[in-house]
């Protein structure tokens, strides 16, 4: 998913620092998920991973991809969907799953791709060119709409679990995102067709990661998910470095990922925004941002501590660095600086309230033990 934070390029460079910091593998705690990169590639090192953060396509990317260890079989479903298994006797169809790679998911994938019937409904109603929007062609949106509420019954109907939903729910969530007519975030939509619009939606499920069993998910602010969790080796902070409301600026994930089934959607504005402030977060304040940093060190027992920020970001480094040696205590050790320049993700051009310094920024990460 095109993600403002997203740290998959630069997970080498984390990897390498936990590595180069000596921290065994232990129990971690990744503060603001995200898309669950860095709790994935964690998970698969051998951690034992509790995720959080206040986003609901967050949460359903911590339920696929670290706390799902198994690939589902849909048994149940082979048996109670007619559907799905005429499409099965289909030669076509075979092969098409063949292509895939085989196996349960990618013919599940298969079925919901092409072979469901596109059913317009709450997308099509309101982020396609029907309603006046063109975050989706006609064609997509409809089919998200019946991707989304098939899955949907499936799990009301008790024919797939709690993994199976998750994990093609975040396969939804990544092929919507691969046709989404945005520069990347859905702030604004593009006034013209791009070409990855007019593409087909297409499910490419991920395989879940094995891993060490506990892995846990949470919808909730950092710090009381901190206060929570038992005890944690380490504290990974990637909060957000700007003023950039995610609730904001990824609200049509946020719509695809809770659904339209058990309770009315309230849109507002040009671009059809939740109409609630609950996500507001207070790291993107520059005014709250270092009493919320302050906060979450205080209530983590993680005695190593892991921040990636970066050099635009709103709490200065000096100021960051005081707060995580405060955090320290005494007899706690100093706070260590890696950094790594790289290419910025830029969904938008400079403009009068907002002007970049450069295409290149630098990944700062700090480490701190703690007493």
């Amino acid at each position: 998913m095109r993600y403002i934070g997203n740290k998959t390029r630069l997970l080498p460079f984390i990897l390498d620092a936990v590595d180069l910091l000596r921290l065994p593998a232990g129990t971690v705690h990744d503060a603001f998920a995200g898309t669950a990169a860095v709790g994935r590639a964690l998970k698969e090192r051998g951690w034992r991973v509790g995720c959080s953060d206040i986003m609901t396509y967050s949460y359903v990317y911590q339920r696929a991809y670290v706390v799902a260890r198994r690939a589902p079989t849909f048994a149940s479903l082979r048996a109670q969907e007619p559907e799905l298994r005429r499409a099965l006797r289909s030669p076509h169809f075979r092969r098409r799953v063949a292509a895939r790679g085989g196996g349960a998911l990618a013919e599940i994938a298969e079925y919901l791709s092409s072979w469901l019937e596109a059913d317009p409904a709450f997308i099509s109603e309101h982020f396609s060119p029907a309603g006046g929007r063109m975050y989706f062609t006609s064609e997509n949106a409809a089919r998200i709409d019946a991707i989304r509420s098939t899955i949907q019954r499936w799990r009301a109907a008790e024919i797939i679990g709690d993994d199976a939903f998750f994990i093609l729910l975040a396969a939804l969530l990544e092929a919507a995102d691969r046709v989404a007519n945005t520069a990347g975030v859905y702030a604004a939509y593009i006034k013209q067709w791009q070409p990855n619009a007019l593409k087909p939606l297409l499910l490419t499920p991920r395989l879940p990661t094995t891993g060490v069993a506990g892995s846990t998910a949470h919808r909730e602010d950092a710090a009381r998910v901190a206060r929570s969790l038992p005890s944690v080796d380490l504290l990974y902070i990637d909060p957000p470095y700007n003023a950039r409301q995610y609730a904001g600026y990824y609200h049509v994930p946020e719509i695809i990922a809770r659904g339209w089934f058990d309770e009315p959607i309230v849109l507002s504005g040009k671009t059809g925004l939740l109409a609630v402030r609950s996500q507001q977060s207070a790291w993107c304040s520059p005014r709250q941002v270092g009493a919320a940093l302050d906060e979450l060190l205080e209530a983590t027992s993680a005695r190593d501590v892991l921040v990636s920020y970066n050099s635009e970001g709103l709490l200065p480094a000096e100021t960051l660095r005081s707060q995580l040696q405060s955090a320290a205590g005494r007899g706690g050790g100093g706070v260590r600086e890696l950094r790594m320049p790289y290419r910025r993700y830029r969904a938008d051009s400079d403009h009068a309230g907002r002007s970049y310094r450069g295409d290149r920024v630098e990944e700062l990460l700090y480490h701190v033990r703690r007493r």
